[in-house]
């Protein structure tokens, strides 16, 4: 590892001493997750998710078959998520996202990537209804799109997912699957 590698993972290591040093030689208390983590807990549990992709720059149309593990994470202060999926004629697709609620930004944030070496940040202010949408960029190949995530609950168990990209300023559906929770 080079040596600023050393000196970034010291100045990590010392600011996280630093909030977790007590002041009075008392052992603090951690930090309690957002409160607003629990707008999104509906998305923890076991999906199965069928829907298709749409016929894009990106690849061929197909049907696809998702199957989603979601769960609390570090102490509640993220979820995590693993997607795996498949499709005919394409190599099985797994993906792995956190998220969580940044209260500075007063949005949820949440941090992709997946085994085709794609990766995005995008965030949401929260439900609207029945719909929470994120948006931000997606990278893939060397290529930075705006993308927009919209999951729609259907039900105690059940929601619509919906994925678009703006390609050539013009945005388009990407794909789109119904879930439910098992």
């Amino acid at each position: 590892m080079c040596t600023s590698g050393i000196n970034s993972l010291s100045a990590v290591a010392v600011l996280t001493m630093a909030f977790l040093a007590p002041g009075s030689g008392q052992q603090q208390a951690p930090p309690t997750p957002p409160a607003e983590m629990a707008q999104i807990a509906y998305f923890e549990g076991t999906w199965t998710c069928s829907g298709k992709m749409m016929e894009s720059p990106m690849g061929p149309a197909a049907t696809t078959t998702t199957n989603v593990e979601i769960r609390k994470d570090l102490n509640g202060h993220f979820q995590t998520g693993v997607i795996k999926g498949s499709a005919p004629n394409l190599p099985p697709f797994e993906g792995r996202y956190q998220a969580t609620y940044d209260a500075g930004m007063k949005q949820f944030v949440m941090m992709w990537a997946d085994n085709m070496g794609g990766w995005s940040q995008i965030s949401s202010p929260g439900w609207s209804g029945d719909t929470i949408t994120y948006a931000g960029e997606s990278h893939m190949a060397g290529q930075t799109m705006k993308t927009r995530e919209v999951f729609t609950k259907s039900g105690a168990g059940s929601m619509k997912h919906l994925s678009e990209g703006e390609m050539n300023g013009k945005w388009m559906t990407l794909g789109e699957e119904t879930c439910t929770k098992k």
